[in-house]
């Protein structure tokens, strides 16, 4: 399939997958996906050579920057459908939610709500906010943004994952009245209790390097005197001082491995910032441009991910990576076969769902 098949049948794809979008935002944004699949970086220029349409590059970069400029670049309208359609076929019996902050070279700060996938983590939807640390109000409102898109998932289990930024306990009561499950870090200084104990920080937990301890039952901060809820003190051997995690669940070994979870979203920022798209190449610097541009990644991210796992599914993995290894995660897959495919004639699927 060559580029302008591929960009027909894109092009297709997203039109049935995004209604409210119109014909051009839906071309615009199958442009955009092809060109970040195929380019070693966003940067404008590198991504114009990748534009199956004629014309001078500058030309090319130019169309870019118009449709990043285009107000109609919206989540709402151009993402939260594939979200929708993303759970209506999701796989297994729960769905973990990992919310997180990167920063863009200490300019803008990227939130961004993802759902926990195979060591990766799936983009939801995200804020670009000016640099620095973000607030509940605005942590809750990105999970406002995504709760609608949970309907044909309700019936399963639903965990929100997050480090010491989301220990706010209005995020935790937040989760509480969703009915969801939820697992925070929390800061040494947090004071807790245990029945009618007195008030004290976490860090005066009795806990040795190398060790892990489970405590149930506990209310957490004076000021919202929140729980009962649980709380895991671990303190790893590669690690200067302990962590702290507070959960719904019982605390045990199991919520810990669970818990791992919310790390995935780490190489997905990875995937982003440096070996997928490189983002701090764009060198862009007003907001609505990098906004759509979020978005044309978000899309490409769930497009590869969904060809990843067919290339896994259909035993195609021995083309990229030797099978004694296996360490390529399942974007990585995605990307490279999408890059050869052009060249070796490979088949290439089109979607934005898992399994």
């Amino acid at each position: 399939m060559n580029h302008k098949e591929l960009y027909s049948n894109l092009t297709i794809q997203l039109r049935a997958r995004l209604p409210r979008a119109s014909i051009a935002q839906v071309r615009n944004q199958a442009l955009m996906s092809l060109a970040l699949a195929h380019s070693p970086n966003c940067h404008l220029a590198t991504l114009a050579t990748q534009l199956p349409i004629p014309g001078q590059r500058e030309n090319l970069v130019q169309r870019i920057r118009r449709w990043l400029d285009r107000q109609v670049v919206a989540q709402h309208r151009c993402y939260r459908p594939l979200v929708r359609h993303l759970f209506a076929h999701w796989p297994g019996a729960e769905v973990n939610l990992v919310m997180d902050r990167t920063d863009l070279e200490r300019r803008w700060s990227l939130l961004m709500l993802s759902v926990a996938f195979r060591h990766r983590a799936l983009p939801l939807a995200w804020r670009l906010l000016p640099f620095g640390a973000t607030d509940a109000e605005t942590q809750i409102g990105l999970l406002n943004q995504v709760q609608p898109c949970l309907a044909p998932v309700q019936k399963v289990r639903i965990t929100f994952y997050g480090d010491c930024e989301f220990r706010a306990v209005e995020v935790q009561r937040y989760c509480q009245q969703k009915q969801w499950h939820w697992q925070v870090g929390v800061k040494s200084d947090t004071l807790f209790r245990q029945g009618t104990d007195d008030w004290q920080p976490l860090r005066s937990i009795s806990i040795s390097h190398g060790e892990r301890r489970y405590l149930q039952g506990v209310t957490l901060t004076r000021q919202h005197a929140f729980g009962p809820v649980n709380l895991i003190a671990d303190w790893t051997t590669d690690e200067d001082f302990p962590r702290y995690v507070a959960l719904d669940q019982p605390a045990d070994r199991h919520a810990w491995r669970r818990g791992r979870k919310r790390f995935w979203i780490e190489p997905s920022f990875r995937d982003w910032k440096s070996y997928g798209f490189d983002l701090e190449a764009t060198k862009l610097i007003h907001d609505h441009r990098l906004h759509a541009l979020l978005l044309a990644m978000a899309t490409t991210t769930l497009w590869m991910v969904h060809v990843g796992q067919w290339v896994v599914q259909t035993g195609r993995r021995s083309l990229l990576e030797a099978l004694h290894k296996c360490d390529y995660s399942i974007f990585r897959l995605g990307r490279d076969y999408t890059c050869r495919s052009q060249v070796m004639d490979w088949p290439l699927p089109i979607g934005f769902t898992v399994s």
